[in-house]
């Protein structure tokens, strides 16, 4: 009611005023293509005998809300009888616009009343589109569980996802003592500095708008007092190079730790009957461990490998390997050649006795 009755007051109030503000909308084309300047003109006239200020407001509006909008304003004064031409929007299609149907939509205003609205339609076509690519950071080679809390001397895995099989991609880590190294996606290292540690993407591709991606993760000296109580399982592997050796002959063990732990203790068991040996030996930067140790006696030997867990991860132990170890060749005629040789001298001694 409160509405009908303004209109009905500005009707009455300002007729002449009403019938003599009028504006139109042009468009330069009606077809952009990405790269062209935008040119949308208003011609406002005022056709009454009286000097009139007059309120323009605007917008530019994405038919699919993909560009933020905003309300302007221009203010114009016009002499009885005058008509003006307005620059509503010139500007050049660029990396703000999207591909697809806009709308310029106008109102005119006086003494606060809007007293007519105008709106003009164009397309844009060959405007870049956004990538889909996402920045995937994992405790996993396979990603299947996305991390942003690590554990010192942890395997961190990194890379895109979704992105054009042409893009440009650079990346740069910020380590937590403010030091910064170029890496390459996809990536997997291993934590050694406590703290927070940020990634910055830039990918780049034709036809795509470019990508800035900021990422952080954090890596603590271990895990907090309620995740210790979980500990998720974690194993250890084991390989020898051959399971028959020689006397004197160095044995080689390898494996590594799933998830891998870097510079982590590993201790290699080495038994024969009911006596044990110790070789202690220590993972790389992926996990990995090798040790090596000489064999002494003949007979069956077992080996097997086994590491102390960490505050988020269980300890485990490989399986047993068994190995034979044989005499040198030729050493089992030792014995006999030593008896045959003191037989010789016996005889001898006996020989020379009987001379005398």
């Amino acid at each position: 009611m409160k509405r009908l009755l303004l209109v009905l007051l500005f009707f009455f109030l300002t007729p002449a005023m009403v019938k003599a503000s009028s504006i139109t909308l042009a468009s330069d084309k009606q077809v952009y293509t990405y790269g062209d300047t935008l040119s949308i003109i208003a011609n406002v006239t005022n056709t009454s005998d009286a000097p009139v200020r007059m309120y323009i407001e605007h917008t530019l509006r994405d038919l699919m809300d993909r560009v933020v909008t905003g309300f302007l304003l221009e203010v114009i004064d016009l002499e009885p009888q005058e008509a003006e031409q307005i620059e509503l929007y010139k500007m050049k299609i660029d990396d703000r616009f999207y591909s697809g149907q806009y709308k310029v939509w106008t109102s005119l205003i006086v003494n606060k009343v809007r007293i007519c609205e105008k709106e003009i339609s164009f397309t844009i076509e060959g405007a870049p589109e956004d990538m889909e690519a996402v920045l995937l950071i994992s405790q996993d080679a396979d990603y299947t569980r996305a991390s942003r809390v690590f554990i010192l001397g942890e395997k961190m895995y990194m890379k895109l996802s979704e992105i054009p099989p042409d893009a440009a991609v650079y990346t740069l880590l910020k380590l937590p003592d403010n030091n910064t190294e170029q890496i390459v996606l996809p990536t997997d290292m291993t934590v050694k500095q406590e703290g927070r540690y940020t990634v910055y993407v830039n990918v780049s591709s034709p036809g795509y708008r470019d990508l800035y991606i900021r990422a952080f993760f954090s890596v603590l000296e271990k895990s907090p007092e309620s995740l210790s109580e979980h500990k998720e399982a974690s194993t250890i592997n084991l390989q020898l190079e051959k399971t028959s050796y020689t006397v004197g002959e160095e044995v080689v063990v390898m494996g590594e730790i799933l998830p891998p732990h870097a510079d982590v203790t590993v201790t290699i068991t080495v038994t024969k009957d009911l006596s044990e040996s110790i070789v202690i030996t220590t993972t790389d930067d992926d996990g990995r461990y090798q040790a090596t140790y000489e064999t002494e006696l003949s007979g069956q030997w077992s080996v097997k490998a086994g590491w102390d867990g960490d505050s988020n991860h269980e300890s485990a132990e490989s399986i047993q390997i068994n190995y034979t170890v044989e005499s040198q060749p030729g050493s089992n005629l030792l014995p006999i050649t030593l008896a045959f040789i003191a037989i010789l001298v016996v005889i001898l001694v006996l020989f020379l006795r009987r001379k005398v």
